[in-house]
């Protein structure tokens, strides 16, 4: 079953490791109707990005934290030229991200995890990109003022 709004299932998919640009498309809808957000930031160096809110394939809830870039000691800059930001060079938030599904469930036909145990990985195996910036604000069922 697909939602109205969001054309993404309300129940559970199996398993597929698939980066398949119908599944960007329907990623960039719910993040242009802001059912599904990225924030990115920078701190000391490091730049993440935080992506959460229903899945673009499976339609669950996902909240994932992803670390994008950290600085690296060496080149002749000592750690401490990196904490305090002397010698560093300007980092940018990237004007995308690849995200994945994150939702915490196990689905049908999922591979077990890589450390050997019997368990299964979680999510439903999607991964798309999504932009850094907001969002224009939706109008009304997620429509967008043209003017």
């Amino acid at each position: 079953m697909v939602s109205e709004h969001t054309e993404v299932p309300d129940g559970d998919v199996g398993y597929e490791n698939t980066a398949d640009p119908v599944w960007a498309g329907r990623a960039l809808d719910l993040y242009q109707q802001r059912l599904l957000q990225v924030a990115a930031f920078e701190t000391d160096g490091v730049v993440s990005a935080q992506v959460w809110g229903r899945c673009p394939r499976c339609g669950h809830e996902i909240d994932d934290q992803l670390i994008l870039t950290t600085p690296v000691v060496g080149n002749g800059r000592g750690l401490l030229a990196i904490v305090t930001g002397r010698g560093r060079d300007k980092v940018k938030i990237p004007p995308m991200v690849e995200a994945g599904c994150g939702c915490g469930r196990a689905h049908p036909g999922a591979p077990n995890r890589p450390d050997g145990s019997a368990e299964a990985v979680l999510g439903c195996g999607v991964s798309f990109y999504l932009p850094t910036t907001q969002p224009d604000a939706p109008g009304p069922c997620g429509l967008r003022d043209s003017s």
